[in-house]
């Protein structure tokens, strides 16, 4: 199977620099901020699959990636996915800590702002995030 890839309009920044603050670090003027979660039980193919159809967007958005550690029982608080939680509060009886990669999508002038509906069809959980909270998360892994 050939695929044909246009080149996206979706800018994928993955912050990797150990204890930097990229929301602290970078002006967010204009900009509005969504976290993206995927609280689903979709195999690794499905989420690459959905995650292709996410490249596709025209519209010019940003997408940053920022590793974090967290307790494994505030993890799982966030999670709406029932069967999901159910999985990670099993592992929280094993590991105190969880590593992750945290999902924001960063909504510009240049963005659409339907764009927030468009990765909810795709089956991504939407969440509007504070200025504050974004300015305190710390790249740890």
């Amino acid at each position: 199977m050939n695929k044909h890839f246009e080149p996206s309009k979706l800018d994928i920044k993955v912050f990797d620099q150990k204890d930097s603050r990229p929301f602290a670090e970078n002006v967010m003027i204009d900009k509005e901020v969504y976290e993206l979660r995927d609280d689903t039980m979709r195999t690794p193919l499905e989420k690459a699959e959905v995650f292709e159809q996410l490249l596709q967007t025209e519209d010019a958005c940003e997408l940053w990636i920022i590793p974090v550690t967290e307790s494994t029982s505030s993890f799982t608080q966030t999670l709406s996915e029932e069967k999901t939680s159910a999985l990670f509060g099993m592992l929280s009886m094993i590991r105190e800590r969880v590593q992750r990669d945290r999902t924001f999508l960063v909504v510009g002038p240049d963005c659409s702002k339907n764009m927030t509906s468009k990765v909810e069809q795709l089956g991504y959980t939407v969440v509007p995030c504070e200025q504050s909270e974004l300015e305190s998360l710390t790249v740890e892994y």
